[in-house]
């Protein structure tokens, strides 16, 4: 639905392409009233960059349209419900939901915009922010989707772009010659995999991760790099909170070791397909089924 149009009893979200809509639910027992359940609003909250690559979300709108679903819908919403979601039952806690969601966007915007104007970068931003103790105990605050660290980021660069400010940032070399620069300046790929394998002991797993990308940039073919990127990648996936940032980890350690496959730069001739037959007796294996394995 185009950001313009906007229906009786819903409110547009900052995604532009999302509704927060009332919709009535009646229940014909004497004594009940007609409830009423919303969409738009997911437990976590949302992702204001994509990892995928999309526009930046405006968090400052986004929690403008929070406060008006709670002024439009709060008076007789009974249950919400939101994609990817479980239920929350209750006119009270609804609105205690919505307005701990609406809030947490609020100030990541506010705050981000003041450390920038006290001269902080992205990243810089990212590891300073601590939501206050009154958003940080509302588990549903936490970031399971869109964490602290990725959204202000998000927020910074929705109003300054990429530049940080730093001249040298204006026109460096790109990943690949950058790379095979930071190796011969740093001793050379096995000293590089070496001093790596002391930050991943002492449990500096990003900065491990850093110097290792240069030699894998670098040097595509060497191995001990490329096991101690992927056991990093892996640590890295195990201990994030935010689940699509844990699931870049994974991928990123799979596609590493022997054997794995990345995504095909294009799709497989179709084939054509024998005649369905019926299943067997007995229930098929979960490998007969495709079930992925479990990671522990």
């Amino acid at each position: 639905m185009d950001s313009t149009q906007k229906p009786a009893g819903a409110s547009i979200s900052a995604a532009h392409q999302e509704l927060t809509a009332s919709l009535p639910w009646h229940d014909d027992r004497p004594g009940r009233a007609p409830r009423r359940r919303a969409h738009g609003v997911p437990h976590g909250p949302g992702r204001w960059g994509a990892g995928r690559g999309a526009q930046v979300r405006d968090a400052h709108d986004w929690a403008g349209y929070l406060t008006e679903a709670i002024v439009l819908f709060g008076g007789d919403r009974g249950v919400v419900f939101a994609s990817h979601r479980w239920l929350t039952w209750g006119r009270e806690r609804a609105i205690s939901f919505f307005a701990l969601q609406r809030d947490v966007y609020a100030y990541l915007h506010d705050q981000t915009l003041r450390m920038l104007n006290q001269g902080l970068n992205g990243p810089e931003v990212a590891e300073t922010m601590v939501l206050p103790p009154a958003l940080a105990n509302a588990w549903h605050a936490h970031g399971y989707y869109g964490s602290v660290s990725h959204n202000v980021k998000a927020v910074y660069q929705r109003y300054t772009g990429w530049y940080d400010g730093n001249p040298a940032h204006l026109w460096p070399h790109p990943p690949l010659e950058a790379a095979r620069r930071y190796v011969e300046f740093m001793g050379g790929a096995d000293e590089v995999v070496e001093k790596a394998r002391t930050s991943f002991a002492a449990g500096d797993l990003r900065w491990a991760a850093e110097v290792l990308t240069h030699v894998v940039f670098a040097l595509p073919d060497h191995e001990p790099a490329e096991e101690l990127l992927a056991d990093t990648d892996e640590q890295l996936g195990f201990g994030a909170e935010n689940g699509t940032w844990r699931c870049a980890y994974l991928s990123g350690a799979h596609e590493l070791r022997p054997g794995a496959g990345g995504t095909p730069a294009r799709a497989a001739p179709r084939r054509a397909q024998p005649a369905p037959t019926c299943w067997p007796s007995s229930p098929p294996s979960s490998s007969s089924t495709g079930s992925p394995p479990r990671v522990s």
